[in-house]
């Protein structure tokens, strides 16, 4: 734990939360059906101050939705390397490392536990922030403390296996995947006399920029310019300039498409998964966006349909930092996005000097470069959020609710970014703008007490 927190204060706080469990029991909050199952899902959580040290009565309704649910999951979206593992580089003011660094940075998993979490996707793009080493400690730090976890490991084969965890009504497996991450933080199978290489699961994206023809002739021709190996032409309506694909359309469009190959392999996981337990979740990391961050990327609607038809029971995406729409589809929620449940990332001590650099910044305080990135994160979107429970009656979804949270913006960078429950007409403003995003789905979502209640 951090100074000035020990580990009996920790076992004190971890007491509050299960008394406070146990005087308003899971029935109070979902009817107790031993036919039933419940799911609880959040977003990217980015823990790097205890919340064990908070007032019970601020985080505590939060994580009585996560511990009455069956299982709950979430993003783990940082690392947690040893002080000695070395930062890897990325380009970016906006990229900031993000490494626990509590004394003992394990404890970091014992606050999950002690909050609810049962099963965490650890592949995004701060999987590989130090390297494959502190990839590898965040492993051992999850397997020690006993937290079910997918979409990183030692190979191919290990990130893209499901994690399980055994509940007393049956068995959730979980797929983790990203399709945003840094070059090269993808995981890859061994060959022979060649080790594997550690990383995540990959869902890699091809994309296609979409112009006019007119358009795509000058492009060609400033290739042709700039060397005779500057661009590749495919045929007439196809160019490559620069390592990027462009085509030719009727209007400007960027085209995207998962891989194939990732596609295959992750829809068969799914199906593995799915034959070996009671309830499957795939969880994707993708901040690819169709414009604005709340409309996700054109891939991955059918990705997202690929892996329902292969046996998912719900696909749980996160990553823009803001809510997207629901789509019911199969019978299966998809959520596209549901954007942060914990940012503490400006509680980061200390971050590498290019990002000063890269930032404009001078000095050594990671505040200058807080103050740059998070101008980018002002809007009230990315405060905002829910926590979606889903019921589920042999496989089959019977009920989903949406209990709206707020990360308390208003507070001091040292405070800020812990969810509390959102009440009254900021619990409205909430479930009425993901009632919008999920209309083009055909989802209808009604404010019932506080709550976002999906018509099935």
């Amino acid at each position: 734990m951090r100074d000035g927190i020990g580990r009996r204060d920790f076992l004190q706080k971890a007491g509050q939360f299960a008394i406070a469990s146990a005087v308003l029991p899971a029935s109070a909050m979902f009817p107790l059906d031993p036919a039933s199952l419940t799911m609880a899902a959040v977003g990217d959580c980015m823990l790097l101050r205890p919340l064990s040290s908070l007032p019970p009565e601020s985080f505590l309704p939060v994580a009585k939705i996560l511990r009455a649910a069956d299982a709950s999951f979430g993003n783990f979206e940082m690392t947690l390397a040893d002080d000695d593992a070395p930062p890897a580089y990325h380009d970016g003011c906006a990229y900031v490392h993000l490494r626990a660094d509590l004394p003992n940075n394990q404890s970091i998993v014992s606050e999950l536990k002690c909050a609810g979490f049962d099963l965490m996707g650890l592949a995004n793009n701060h999987s590989m922030d130090y390297g494959a080493e502190g990839l590898l400690s965040t492993i051992k730090k999850f397997d020690d403390l006993g937290l079910a976890h997918a979409g990183t490991g030692r190979d191919l084969a290990e990130a893209r296996a499901p994690a399980y965890f055994d509940t007393g009504k049956g068995r959730v497996a979980l797929v983790a995947c990203a399709s945003t991450f840094p070059y090269g933080a993808f995981a890859a199978d061994g060959n022979g006399e060649v080790p594997g290489r550690p990383g995540l699961d990959p869902c890699r994206v091809k994309t296609t920029y979409q112009v006019a023809p007119a358009e795509l002739d000058a492009l060609k021709q400033i290739g042709a310019h700039l060397s005779p190996g500057g661009g590749r032409a495919g045929s007439q309506e196809r160019y490559t300039f620069l390592g990027h694909t462009f085509v030719a359309g009727a209007s400007d469009a960027v085209l995207t498409a998962a891989e194939a190959l990732d596609v295959a392999g992750l829809t068969a996981s799914v199906r593995r998964a799915s034959r070996n337990a009671d309830l499957t979740l795939l969880g994707i990391h993708a901040h690819e966006a169709a414009g604005a961050a709340e409309i996700p990327a054109a891939f991955l609607q059918p990705f997202a349909h690929a892996c329902v038809d292969a046996g998912a029971n719900a696909f749980i995406g996160h990553g823009p930092h803001v809510l997207r729409g629901i789509e019911i589809y199969k019978g299966a929620p998809i959520f596209y996005s549901l954007g942060n449940f914990i940012f503490h990332g400006e509680s980061e001590k200390q971050i590498p000097p290019e990002i000063y650099q890269t930032c404009g910044e001078s000095g050594n305080d990671p505040s200058d470069v807080f103050d740059k990135v998070l101008n980018g994160f002002s809007a009230e979107a990315f405060w905002t959020s829910v926590i979606a429970v889903s019921t589920y009656r042999n496989k089959a979804l019977a009920e989903l609710k949406l209990y709206p949270i707020v990360l308390q913006p208003e507070l001091s960078r040292a405070r800020r970014g812990t969810p509390v429950m959102a009440e009254g007409e900021a619990a409205r403003k909430i479930i009425e703008k993901l009632a919008q995003l999920s209309a083009p789905y055909g989802t209808r979502i009604r404010f019932e007490q506080g709550v976002g209640v999906v018509d099935l």
